[in-house]
């Protein structure tokens, strides 16, 4: 199993869509939402409930990176310690030339891929989770990291605004929290 792991994890990470599947995702391969510039319709503003939304991050945690790439994965959970709505617009990674919302969708030939997502709702009726198998945050150009290490970076809400948040490096999910 263990060395099919880092096997199957970079085919993961190279099924990636291709750029012809970015206009439905609002966001281009590059990272850059298209909602932003106008190039699709732009999702309505987050409620606003007079309440300054304060955002919780809890298990994040970053993936080694496969031999040979320059790619890996983040995962981490968020929700809403105060305020009833807020929106995940962007992510960055210290040293990173890169970093993308990413989901899994299934192709028109039944195959999982890997594409851009745009940005994702977060509300007071539960967590937004970044996980292994669905969200994720693709980060590219970052220096290989490996386990043991962390990386520092940023959640970029629409209310909230910027959220640091500290990526400890694993090759194994940390336990979610059971207060989630």
């Amino acid at each position: 199993m263990r060395i099919a792991l880092p096997f199957i994890l970079s085919l993961a990470l190279g099924a990636c869509g291709d750029p012809a599947d970015e206009a439905a995702s609002g966001v281009d391969h590059a990272g850059r939402s298209h909602y932003m510039s106008g190039n699709a319709a732009a999702p309505g503003p987050v409620p606003d409930d007079g309440v300054a939304p304060v955002i919780d991050v809890r298990a994040a945690w970053m993936r080694p990176h496969p031999q040979g790439r320059d790619v890996t994965a983040a995962y981490f959970a968020v929700r809403l310690s105060e305020g009833s709505a807020d929106r995940l617009l962007s992510a960055q990674i210290e040293g990173a030339s890169g970093v993308e919302l990413h989901g899994h969708t299934m192709n028109a030939q039944g195959m999982m891929q890997m594409r851009p997502i745009g940005p994702q709702d977060l509300t007071s009726g539960g967590p937004l989770v970044f996980t292994p198998g669905g969200r994720h945050l693709m980060v590219h150009g970052l220096a290989p990291v490996a386990e043991g290490d962390s990386v520092n970076g940023t959640l970029v809400f629409e209310r909230a605004g910027d959220v640091p948040v500290t990526f400890q490096v694993r090759s194994m999910p940390p336990g979610m929290p059971t207060d989630y």
